[in-house]
């Protein structure tokens, strides 16, 4: 009698340490992909578990190089096996705080890119380790690369990304929500990349992205008639975790300004932690600081068309 109940307490814990282990998920799931010059693919890709985690494995069906890791806090081990039409990226992790579980994975592949006839496209799928609250997905096209199709989203998949540019670069972005590990991200941009001909195509490519960005907002514009308008200019909101959202409320209901001191008090965070969130909002153009005394500083966001 006394080993069944010894093994029936034992069965229970391990149901519990089962359903625990599962019941992590990502708040944060973001794939940035820049297609080079020589149209090899530098991918970051960013998991944001909403506790801390002592392992990841991320599958890719695709070979890779020039890896690399990091994270928020602690320390990481990967290992990653690569048998050239696919790779393995094993991750363990120490010493991961709960309020920093960040991590970042970068790496290089060939392959992802192939011509087409007189255009190229970048088609990869990405898998999703485990369920995801939120997505955030970008591909940032090589400088002269214009959209293929004279109707935007047609150059696309899925058609329902939106295009943005910096001046340099087209960039098609898509968003989602509630992920499960049986969904995949998948996508495709058909571009191509017009000739160095000198001044005179210098011109005609200005001209021609001109268009075809007007052209791009136009339809953008159309198509989300109707939906949410509190997108900021450079799609960095949905960059965000909360806790960093949180402070460009804050920083939004005070006129864009506010000193470190208020968003101590109206965040409810420790001094300490607000000085970290405006830090890595910081690094990342969010905000900027401006010093108003030896041990306090002025914070400024940068962003615009946050409300």
């Amino acid at each position: 009698m006394k080993y069944e109940l010894v093994f029936a307490v034992l069965m229970v814990s391990l149901l519990l340490a089962v359903s625990g282990a599962s019941a992590v998920e990502l708040e944060y799931y973001g794939i940035d992909a820049t297609v080079e010059r020589n149209l090899q693919v530098r991918t970051t890709v960013t998991l944001t578990p909403t506790e801390p985690v002592n392992h990841i494995d991320y599958d890719v069906g695709f070979g890779i190089y020039n890896f690399s890791s990091e994270t928020r806090s602690g320390t990481s081990r990967c290992a990653v096996e690569n048998t050239g039409s696919e790779t393995t990226i094993s991750c363990d992790f120490y010493g991961m705080e709960a309020e920093e579980t960040m991590v970042r994975l970068s790496f290089t592949t060939r392959g992802a890119v192939r011509p087409i006839e007189s255009n190229y496209e970048f088609r990869v799928d990405f898998p999703v380790p485990m369920a995801a609250q939120r997505s955030f997905s970008l591909v940032k096209l090589p400088p002269k690369a214009v959209l293929s199709e004279d109707i935007v989203n047609q150059s696309y998949f899925p058609p329902t990304g939106s295009v943005l540019t910096d001046g340099k670069h087209i960039i098609v972005t898509w968003e989602d929500s509630n992920l499960t590990e049986s969904d995949s991200l998948d996508f495709s941009v058909l571009f191509e990349v017009v000739g160095d001909g000198g001044a005179m195509w210098d011109i005609s490519v200005i001209i021609m992205t001109s268009v075809v960005v007007i052209v791009m907002v136009i339809v953008a514009i159309y198509m989300r008639r109707g939906s949410s308008q509190k997108e900021t200019e450079v799609k960095v909101l949905p960059l965000l975790n909360k806790d960093e959202k949180k402070v460009v409320d804050i920083l939004a209901r005070n006129d864009g300004e506010a000193r470190q001191s208020v968003i101590v008090k109206e965040s409810d965070y420790s001094k300490a932690k607000v000085s970290r969130l405006v830090k890595n909002l910081k690094e990342r153009g969010v905000v900027d600081t401006e010093p108003i005394s030896g041990r306090e500083n002025k914070v400024l966001l940068k962003i615009k068309g946050v409300e």
